[in-house]
């Protein structure tokens, strides 16, 4: 009876015991799940400000068992050194991210991990001594949840900054072109004064740059604005993508094409009128594209720069149609709207690719048909936007 009692007993302890270590494991495992979501809380923050982030939940991560963290290296051409918590001895090896020292207990090592990007080159180290058991396998896991997170927050600012460095590239682009055509109109208003006779030519010539000077110059402030604009904002006429709306506007088709016909000294034969809301940058970037098209191409042949415009309206759309019969096509009508495309000495082939996109991006279209020797662009508007 008593080896049976005695027995009874140490079985009592032994449930005891194992019940509250299993009390206890569950106790840590609830207080360590809480301190992991305090931890994955931070990736945004992370993403924003990575290491002053660290630096400003040092508390965070010591709950997590990461009491002695460091990291240096490069950030952005500035060589950084950081410290939280007590120093941890220099790691001497290279060979992988999870690393112990040598004449160091398990519970002592040093976890490692070292990222290098184009302008950002870091080793993080992690020192777990002292801590034993559980709290080691604890810390372990969080460490290694914390290397995956910084890596994450250090490869989104790397696409961040080469979608950012391509969108400037883009932009760029279309604004080389922009640029261009207002060149090519100060070189028309440069040969119109030149070719003057007499005073009373000079004097038409002068009020016909009087009364285009404010659309000439709208449109170089424009350029000069997202030249300087630090964010880099797009021109007018650039067809970036954007979950914005664009601006709508009463237009007056006939004054805006006869307005841009004078700009670039295009003699416009205009047949028909129509009043559309639409986006006026759209309009201007596909009028002046066309027409100044029109002007450079019939100098550069010495033929008369003229075009015929035709306005209809039906239930759905409003078209104007942009007829050069007399100017022949020296490229394939398909290759009208294909970047890079040109017929000429010099690179022209962003022109009518730049004003489809833009209609398109206004909601609208913009496309070409044979006419003769020439070609018909039809800008197609619809008549009420949704």
């Amino acid at each position: 009876m008593i080896d049976l009692y005695d027995a009874a007993v140490a079985l009592v302890v032994a449930g005891s015991s194992v019940g509250l270590t299993m009390f206890w494991l569950r106790h840590l495992g609830r207080l360590h799940r809480r301190r992991m979501d305090q931890l994955l809380a931070l990736r945004e923050a992370l993403n924003d400000d990575l290491l002053g982030t660290l630096v400003l939940h040092q508390q965070t991560l010591a709950n997590l068992g990461l009491r002695s963290l460091d990291w240096r290296g490069n950030w952005y051409g500035s060589p950084v050194f950081t410290r939280l918590g007590a120093k941890i001895p220099v790691n001497l090896h290279e060979g992988g991210p999870l690393l112990a020292l040598d004449g160091e207990r398990a519970s002592d090592r040093v976890l490692h991990q070292r990222f290098d990007y184009d302008d950002i080159s870091l080793e993080f180290r992690i020192g777990l001594k002292g801590l034993r058991g559980e709290r080691h396998l604890f810390a372990v896991q969080a460490a290694e949840v914390l290397f995956a997170m910084i890596q994450g927050a250090l490869a989104a600012r790397q696409l961040a900054l080469v979608a950012a460095s391509s969108q400037r590239a883009r932009v760029g682009v279309f604004l080389q072109h922009d640029m261009r055509n207002l060149a090519q109109w100060v070189q028309l208003v440069a040969e119109d004064f030149g070719s003057a006779e007499n005073d009373a030519e000079l004097l038409a010539r002068a009020r016909r740059l009087k009364k285009n000077a404010a659309h000439a110059t709208h449109r170089a402030e424009r350029m000069s604005q997202a030249l300087l604009n630090p964010a880099w904002q797009a021109s007018a006429s650039a067809p970036l993508e954007t979950h914005e709306a664009p601006d709508l506007e009463s237009l007056d088709l006939a004054e805006h094409i006869l307005q841009a016909a004078e700009l670039h000294q295009v003699d416009v034969e205009l047949e028909g009128a129509a009043r559309v809301t639409w986006d006026s940058h759209a309009l201007a970037a596909v009028l002046d594209n066309v027409l100044g098209n029109v002007s450079s191409l019939s100098r550069e042949r010495l033929l008369p720069a003229r075009c015929r415009i035709v306005i209809q309206q039906d239930a759905h759309n409003t078209l104007v149609g942009m007829e050069t019969r007399h100017l022949p096509l020296e490229i394939p009508l398909e290759k009208l709207f294909e970047p890079w495309s040109s017929s000429g000495p010099v690179n022209k082939g962003l022109g009518m690719y730049q004003a489809r996109k833009q209609a398109q991006a206004a909601g609208g279209e913009l496309f070409a048909e044979p006419l003769g020797q020439g070609i018909r662009v039809v800008l197609s508007i619809p008549c009420k936007k949704s």
